[in-house]
């Protein structure tokens, strides 16, 4: 488990070797790509599956960007992607240009941007909250929408075909998935 995903432009990776430095020395892990072997070695279909498999391996993505990212393909992805397996994301400005930059990029205006200032105490109150939390907020989200489907089918589960139907399709199979999920740490590999 890492506390940090750093998403970055290849364009920035010297500021990003300098922000993972910053990161780690105030205690966090951070995953970021450059620090991955495989990554240089995977077709484009393989890397995603990698990166999505490391996100749901993090607390917290961390959108490090500068005027340059403006141009990047993966970074809206795997902010986009960590919105919904994680949950929880935040900006960090390279430069204050990229402040100016972020507003070409509209989709940016919902995360918070990281002051360097205060951003230690920040990150650390995000990730303390992060690893507090018995479920991440997407999957908490997940687990509402859910309750609240069933709440509105609740009037047809006086036919037990649809009631049966129902918790076999949905219910049973979150649960199921959760369970395989759980139990998958303990197989022999």
């Amino acid at each position: 488990m890492f506390d940090i995903f750093l998403s970055h432009a290849h364009q920035d990776e010297a500021c990003a070797r300098t922000l993972v430095k910053r990161l780690e020395g105030w205690g966090f892990t951070v995953y970021v790509d450059f620090k991955d072997a495989a990554l240089s070695q995977l077709p484009d279909r393989a890397l995603a599956d990698r990166l999505v498999d490391r996100l749901r391996q993090c607390r917290l993505l961390v959108f490090a960007f500068s005027e340059a990212s403006v141009n990047s393909r993966w970074m809206p992805w795997e902010l986009g992607l960590a919105h919904g397996v994680i949950g929880r994301a935040v900006l960090w400005p390279f430069t204050q240009r990229a402040l100016r930059a972020k507003a070409a990029q509209e989709y940016l205006h919902l995360y918070e941007a990281l002051s360097p200032a205060t951003a230690q105490t920040r990150l650390e109150a995000l990730l303390g909250e992060a690893r507090a939390a018995a479920v991440r907020p997407a999957d908490l989200r997940a687990m509402q929408d859910l309750a609240g489907i069933t709440a509105n089918k609740a009037p047809e589960f006086g036919q037990p075909e649809v009631a049966t139907e129902f918790m076999a399709n949905g219910p049973m199979k979150l649960y199921l998935a959760w369970l395989d999920s759980l139990t998958s740490a303990w197989r022999p590999k």
